[in-house]
């Protein structure tokens, strides 16, 4: 069942922790929240789920990568600290003991500079959840992580060819600036014109 409002328009973030729930467009309740070091399993799951097309629009490695490595991977990827190197938010689908991860919107600078008013950004959403309004709001939270960790612009590399994020940005009329060389992209956006929730709530 399709409903009138979802994704960005039905979102509402608690100002302080930054949990925040919305609808997909297939009217599934999507809740959000920062990342934490024991969602390693999380990411996991996520990457057993991505496509090989996914993977390769997202700079992912394709195919019969060692588990090993992937969990070694997904540890980096869910240690960091929200505040000032690195930061993630998750979209989940489900019940909390049996949620699913379905969605990813990170930052992070580099670690020799972390007052950086510069901070690279990443966006990863499950393809059956694609086109149900996660991309949006996730981003429009990131943009509330990325001012509490005093980040003024946001840059992100991707496929050339990566139509459906391109789509997004289009849809979002957002201000940006573009690169593109030897089949990459990159983005540069300044966080302030993101999409800010028009809800917040106190749970």
């Amino acid at each position: 069942m399709t409903t009138t409002a979802y994704g960005f328009e039905t979102l509402h973030v608690d100002p302080d922790s930054l949990e925040a729930t919305f609808t997909a467009r297939n009217g599934t309740v999507i809740h959000c929240r920062l990342i934490q070091p024991d969602d390693t399993p999380l990411l996991i799951d996520l990457f057993s789920h991505l496509s090989p097309e996914s993977r390769r629009r997202f700079n992912l490695p394709l195919e019969h990568l060692d588990q090993s490595r992937i969990v070694q991977e997904a540890r980096l990827l869910a240690d960091v600290d929200n505040r000032t190197v690195g930061g993630a938010v998750l979209a989940l689908s489900g019940a909390v003991e049996s949620a699913q991860l379905i969605g990813v919107a990170r930052i992070g600078r580099y670690a020799a500079a972390p007052a950086s008013p510069e901070a690279e950004a990443a966006l990863l959403v499950r393809d059956d959840f694609q086109g149900q309004g996660v991309g949006t709001a996730l981003m429009a939270i990131l943009a509330l992580l990325a001012r509490r960790m005093n980040v003024e612009t946001i840059t992100a590399s991707v496929q050339a060819d990566n139509e459906a994020l391109f789509a997004l940005l289009r849809s979002l009329h957002l201000p940006q600036q573009r690169h593109t060389t030897h089949g990459e992209t990159t983005i540069s956006l300044s966080v302030n014109d993101l999409p800010a929730p028009k809800r917040a709530m106190r749970y």
